[in-house]
């Protein structure tokens, strides 16, 4: 006999989020904590609890729940270019059509970022400071960039250069712009990545820009992971391949933070700007 599976209503799915996302912030949630946070009874917190564990996304333990995956977990770059290419291109994509002629930007490492340079138009005058040793190679290939590379301890599961030459090295420099990839947008805890030294040379890159635009595909969204790089109202911009859940669209009105959503279509230059209609 086949079991249809229940509908949960728009709001249960809201909660489930935030508390899923509160089990990856924190590691552990108490069944009673999650009930008063939300105002709602006990049983309907437990009932939320196994909805996720059957779903995989937590284990149960009494009284409450634990994360099943570890925070600072990193998926390695190669494995992570494999993972939603067509998205991350159309989101790099829309983000390279933000560029200026004779613009001084940044661009973070990752395989998000990394399309941004792929598609990169054809500028007279560009230049672009990177902490990303791939990056710069491909950089080196467009005519009209002038390549700066952030010197560092080099990351070989990101290819990222990180620590205090990195940060030293950003002494001084500002930015029209700043393009950086992460790992989880979180409506209580902001964009993060689950490496802190990481972290901790994008927070600096996002305090020496102008803009910060913030490229982040779908799968982000409600993922907590180790070390913050901002707040979700310390950046200008999100370019994503699918609209947000909708607290997250609210969230980024309230805020003043754009919101684009990348078209598809190989011929598609820039996404659309999606607003808070609640």
């Amino acid at each position: 006999m086949n079991r249809k599976r229940k509908r949960v209503s728009p709001l249960t799915e809201q909660r489930r989020r935030l508390i899923l996302e509160r089990v990856r912030a924190w590691g552990e949630v108490r069944t009673s904590e999650l009930a008063g946070l939300f105002g709602v009874s006990a049983m309907t917190i437990r009932n939320d609890l196994n909805a996720l564990s059957e779903a995989g996304a937590l284990k149960r333990t009494h009284g409450g729940a634990v994360s099943n995956e570890p925070i600072a977990r990193e998926p390695s770059y190669k494995d992570k270019e494999t993972q939603r290419s067509a998205e991350k291109a159309r989101i790099g994509r829309a983000a390279a059509a933000e560029l200026e002629e004779g613009a001084v930007v940044f661009v973070g490492n990752g395989t998000t970022t990394m399309q941004l340079v792929r598609h990169l138009p054809r500028f007279e005058r560009l230049a672009v400071f990177t902490n990303a040793l791939n990056h710069a190679g491909a950089l080196l290939e467009r005519p009209g960039v002038s390549v700066y590379v952030v010197g560092g301890y080099l990351r070989g599961v990101s290819y990222g250069m990180v620590g205090g030459l990195a940060r030293r090295a950003l002494e001084g420099v500002f930015f029209d712009a700043a393009f950086v990839g992460v790992n989880g947008v979180s409506l209580e805890h902001g964009f993060t990545l689950p490496s802190l030294e990481e972290a901790e040379v994008m927070a600096e890159v996002v305090r020496r820009a102008r803009r910060t635009l913030v490229l982040a595909d779908h799968s982000k969204f409600g993922v907590v992971t180790h070390a913050r790089v901002a707040d979700l109202g310390g950046v200008d911009a999100v370019i994503t391949d699918r609209p947000p859940p909708a607290e997250f669209v609210s969230a980024f009105g309230e805020l003043d933070v754009r919101l684009t959503v990348a078209e598809g279509g190989e011929s598609e230059g820039e996404g659309t700007w999606l607003e808070d209609t609640a």
